[in-house]
C-alpha cells in the first residue's frame, strides 16, 4: 500500500475549508430561518432540501443584510482552500 504524506500546508489549508464549509451551512440555516419567518407557509424552504434559491430569496426579502456577504466569503475561502489543498497534497 502507497501511503502519500500530506504537507502542513495542506492540513491547514484542509481545516480552514472545512471550517469555512460549516459556516456556510450554518449562514445558509440562519437565512432560511429568517425567510421563513416573513413568508407564508406554503412559501416556505425546507431546512434539509434547499439549492441556490436561498441566497436569492434571502437578497429579496433583506435587501441590505451582510449575511449574503458572509456566505459568499465563506463560499469562495471554500474553494480556495481545495485548491490550495490540491496544490500542496497532489503537487507538493
Amino acid at each position: 500500500m502507497l501511503l502519500v504524506p500530506i504537507s502542513s500546508p495542506a492540513i491547514i489549508a484542509g481545516c480552514i475549508g472545512a471550517s469555512s464549509a460549516v459556516l456556510a451551512n450554518m449562514l445558509s440555516f440562519i437565512m432560511i430561518d429568517k425567510i421563513n419567518a416573513r413568508v407564508s407557509e406554503n412559501e416556505r424552504i425546507s431546512y434539509l432540501w434547499w439549492g441556490t434559491e436561498v441566497r436569492k430569496r434571502f437578497k429579496q426579502l433583506y435587501p441590505g443584510n451582510r449575511l449574503v456577504l458572509l456566505l459568499d466569503s465563506s463560499v469562495v475561502l471554500m474553494v480556495l482552500s481545495f485548491v490550495l489543498v490540491i496544490r500542496y497534497w497532489a503537487f507538493g
